[in-house]
């Protein structure tokens, strides 16, 4: 496993570095707000909340990172990667409800005993068809996150073996939900400072929002309860509980961009700091 994620991580790195679009299209800002609930926009100056940011046109160069920073975001975008991946797996630990997007695919690997890195990566590709069908032709932005998807679900499988199932007393599983919900927004901010392809989730959220002219807060609001909703068809038509639904579901989504919005605020001042 580990041979195959160093090298498909490898190859997902390259295509991004040499890509155009990846450092100009403003598509790519917002990352994985996906999982927070809001949809920061990473600029140095400015955090957008997802209910009042307005949509740009895409294709617009917006943020065009400097000379001589690609390592800097490479080494962002692959450790928030991993802490976004060790977080999500952390909130299934605590056995308290995972995030809306998550749930999903949670709910699918324990229902088909598929991994939850396998279950996440189809359920992410099934998002970009609906895109790709949307749009009614193939962007590129949307194309990325193939690799991206088939990436994604390989580093979440390896927090998923290194992570063993604790077995928690009430306050402990509050504990690991608290944990898990600063790692997630933490790899979300560092994932989406380094401005390279967004998680099919809120790419779908995008895609819906600006096919429909619909704002972006409310398609946000309207996928994360057709999410939850699927989860509960799945598993009520299958007999099976209703995995990863409780009131983690709920802390996550009021919490996660709460602190992703502190993060980012204390990152640009160290940023303010550097350049004086």
């Amino acid at each position: 496993m580990s041979k195959g994620y160093v090298r498909m991580t490898k190859i997902y790195l390259m295509v991004l570095a040499f890509h155009p679009t990846v450092a100009e299209n403003d598509s790519f800002t917002r990352g994985f707000a996906s999982v927070t609930g809001s949809s920061p926009s990473m600029s140095s100056k400015t955090v957008v909340d997802a209910g009042s940011a307005k949509q740009r046109k895409p294709g617009r160069a917006t943020n065009k990172p400097a000379p001589g920073t690609m390592p800097k975001r490479v080494v962002s975008y692959v450790l928030g990667l991993n802490i976004l991946a060790a977080g999500i797996v952390l909130n299934t630990r605590s056995g308290l409800g995972v995030a809306a997007f998550t749930s999903s695919a949670y709910a699918f690997s324990n229902i088909s005993s598929l991994s939850f890195g396998t279950a996440t990566a189809l359920i992410y590709l099934v998002l970009v068809v609906l895109e790709l069908v949307l749009l009614r032709k193939p962007e590129p932005a949307v194309l990325l996150q193939i690799p991206f998807s088939f990436a994604f679900g390989i580093v979440v499988d390896v927090y998923d073996a290194l992570f063993p199932r604790w077995s928690l007393s009430l306050a402990g599983q509050f504990v690991l939900l608290a944990v898990a919900i600063l790692c997630t927004a933490t790899g979300v901010t560092l994932s989406v400072r380094a401005n390279f392809v967004v998680a099919p989730p809120d790419g779908t959220v995008q895609t819906i929002s600006r096919v429909s002219g619909r704002d972006y807060g409310l398609v946000k609001n309207v996928f994360d309860l057709t999410m939850m909703g699927v989860t509960v068809v799945m598993c009520l038509s299958t007999g099976s509980p209703l995995y990863g639904l409780g009131i983690g579901t709920v802390l996550s989504a009021l919490l996660n961009g709460r602190i992703i919005r502190l993060l980012e605020m204390a990152l640009d001042r160290h940023t303010a700091l550097g350049q004086h």
